[in-house]
């Protein structure tokens, strides 16, 4: 679809849009609303799912909604709950489906729930300063199966992305400018439309197999969970399009070759030729609360990979701070220790001051002077020392000082909450589809490094 055939009409209000020049977006003269071209055009490819009222396709279907969160599952009659599997509060109110629920399609669970609770034990278990009533008997069966909504979006894409790339070599780098164009396709990425669940918590338990999707049919439910989307494919259009030019930077890095770094600075992406399914995914979701906080643990229900955040324990992670700081008076007592001995003995038999004297220039020299030249260095960056006699000795201290800094630095900051397993590009390539790549480089300068002496 191209601009042309846009409506030229709000999306929110159905007010006029206007091209603004100062905000390059279209804005709604009524509502203020403002849109891109590309967004405005992926909000009218996009269709509307039950939006009309139930009827007696829905009668053995009930709604459970959440009186402390709002949150809202729906399952067959025969289903019960007693706590809210995304807050755990216990006041939860069961009404009649008074809207249409008909996906297209589900891929069913294969994971048993004790195979997720072993799962979520072991991924807790790896982690640091788990606090340890989350392993407790009591917490592990809160595990709920829920069927997660999802909109799997086809599209073909243009992708048009500029760049720098650098090749390294032993006195400085070269710089290329670089541009390439793609244009493919991408199947099944999905986007969860459920806004109590956290999209990098959805995202980083991907991928699901789509070749295992079948038809929609209420006896999947059950006892399972299924949420409604109440995020529409229309709402969800920014976090599309952030994907997707994600998704077109990881590819345009993948397109060239010989660089040790590639600095990918402007992406566009264009899709076109959309396809939209609705669909439901199986998900184990565990909620723990912890120091009133609420944290989520995610198990795929087809494959088994596991994610989420867990929280840290700050009694267990002071002790570790503890060990760090013992260990660091252990580790300077070869320094310390032969020092104040040699003070004391001194204190008693004056005549091997001038030995005592010696010995502490010797440990100035190779000891205790490097570490206050670095620790200078590292303040004022300082020129004392880069030619001394203590630069050996500072060199290797260095290194000893920045492992030591790094592993507190560590152990000060770190928590269980990175999500870091999000799959790759190539997880939602059309491998039946052909793709083109066009690509340019253009040598720009030689950086020469700059060592300081």
């Amino acid at each position: 679809m191209s601009i042309d055939s846009v409506s030229g009409k709000c999306p929110g209000c159905g007010g006029n849009l206007v091209f603004s020049v100062k905000d390059q977006a279209l804005t709604c003269s009524f509502c203020g609303n403002a849109y891109s071209p590309e967004k405005l055009e992926l909000i009218e490819l996009v269709r509307v799912f039950d939006k009309d009222s139930s009827d007696e396709n829905e009668n053995d279907k009930n709604e459970i909604v959440c009186g402390s969160c709002g949150a809202r599952v729906i399952t067959e009659k025969n289903t019960s709950a007693t706590f809210c599997a995304f807050c755990g509060s216990p006041s939860l109110v069961r009404e009649r489906l008074n809207r249409q629920f008909r996906p297209d399609c589900l891929i069913p669970f294969k994971i048993t729930k004790e195979d997720a609770r072993k799962k979520i034990e072991k991924f807790g278990r790896d982690r640091r300063y788990v606090p340890g009533d989350f392993f407790s008997k009591r917490n592990l069966q809160k595990i709920t199966g829920i069927y997660v909504p999802f909109w799997l979006m086809d599209s073909r894409c243009n992708i048009l992305t500029k760049g720098l790339g650098y090749k390294n070599h032993l006195s400085g780098r070269d710089r290329y400018g670089i541009t390439a164009t793609v244009d493919l396709q991408f199947k099944n990425v999905p986007f969860d439309g459920a806004a109590k669940i956290e999209d990098d918590l959805m995202e980083s338990i991907e991928p699901f197999d789509c070749s295992e999707l079948v038809e929609f049919k209420s006896s999947y439910l059950q006892g399972f969970y299924a949420q409604r989307y109440d995020l529409s494919a229309e709402k969800l259009s920014d976090r599309i399009l952030a994907r997707l030019e994600r998704y077109g930077r990881e590819t345009s890095c993948t397109a060239f070759s010989g660089y040790d770094h590639i600095d990918i600075r402007n992406c566009f992406v264009k899709p076109h030729d959309l396809e939209q399914k609705y669909a439901l995914f199986p998900v184990w979701i565990l909620t723990y609360e912890y120091d009133g906080a609420i944290y989520k643990i995610a198990v795929n229900g087809q494959t088994g990979k596991v994610d989420g955040y867990l929280p840290v324990n700050r009694v267990k992670r002071a002790l570790r701070l503890g060990l760090y700081y013992g260990h660091n008076v252990l580790i300077s007592s070869p320094i310390t220790v032969p020092i104040i001995l040699a003070v004391i003995w001194g204190i008693r038999n004056p005549e091997v001051v001038k030995y005592l004297l010696l010995l502490f220039c010797l440990m100035f020299v190779f000891c205790l002077g490097p570490l206050l030249v670095l620790i200078n260095d590292s303040k004022q960056n300082d020129e004392f020392g880069r030619y001394s006699i203590m630069n050996i000795p500072k060199k290797i201290w260095k290194k000893f000082v920045l492992k030591r800094r790094t592993t507190l630095m560590r152990l000060k900051t770190e928590t269980n909450n990175p999500l870091a397993n999000k799959p790759p590009v190539t997880e939602y390539y059309d491998t039946t589809a052909k793709i083109s790549v066009e690509k340019d480089e253009e040598f720009e300068m030689r950086e020469v490094y700059n060592d300081g002496l």
